[in-house]
C-alpha cells in the first residue's frame, strides 16, 4: 500500500514538473488530429501551421497557471529575533560611595558569647 501511495505522489510530481513536456508529446502524438480539427488556420494550407497555433496557446495557458499570482503571493518581511543596543554611556559625576561596613573584625580580641544564651554543658 505504501508503495503504491508513493508511485501516484512521484507521478503527481513528476507530472507537474514535465507538465510542458507532457503537453509538447501530447501535441507530436496527435498532430494529424490537431491539424485537421482544431488548427485555426486549417483553411490556410500555405501558412503549414500543422496545429502548432494550438500547442503555443496550451504552452502559454500552462506557464501562465504556473506564475504565482500577485494575490496569492506573500510578502517578506525580515523579523529581528536579536536586538543589540550598540550605544554604552558612562556618567561619571566625580563621587564615590563610601563603601558600608555590613561587620567588624577585631584581631586583637577573641570573640565573646554572651552568658545569658551560650552555656557550657554541666556534667
Amino acid at each position: 500500500m505504501k508503495k503504491l501511495v508513493a508511485i501516484f505522489a512521484l507521478a503527481g510530481i513528476l507530472l507537474q514538473t514535465f507538465s510542458q513536456v507532457v503537453i509538447v508529446a501530447q501535441y507530436y502524438t496527435n498532430k494529424e488530429y490537431i491539424a485537421k480539427n482544431l488548427c485555426e488556420n486549417r483553411a490556410k494550407p500555405a501558412m503549414h501551421c500543422d496545429g502548432k497555433c494550438c500547442l503555443k496557446k496550451k504552452l502559454a495557458k500552462e506557464s501562465k497557471d504556473q506564475l504565482p499570482s500577485s494575490r496569492n503571493q506573500r510578502s517578506e518581511q525580515t523579523v529581528n529575533l536579536f536586538y543589540a543596543d550598540t550605544r554604552f554611556e558612562i556618567n561619571h559625576t566625580g563621587f564615590t560611595p563610601a563603601p558600608q561596613k555590613y561587620f567588624s573584625y577585631n584581631d586583637l580580641h577573641t570573640v565573646s558569647f554572651h552568658h545569658s544564651v551560650f552555656r557550657p554543658p554541666t556534667v
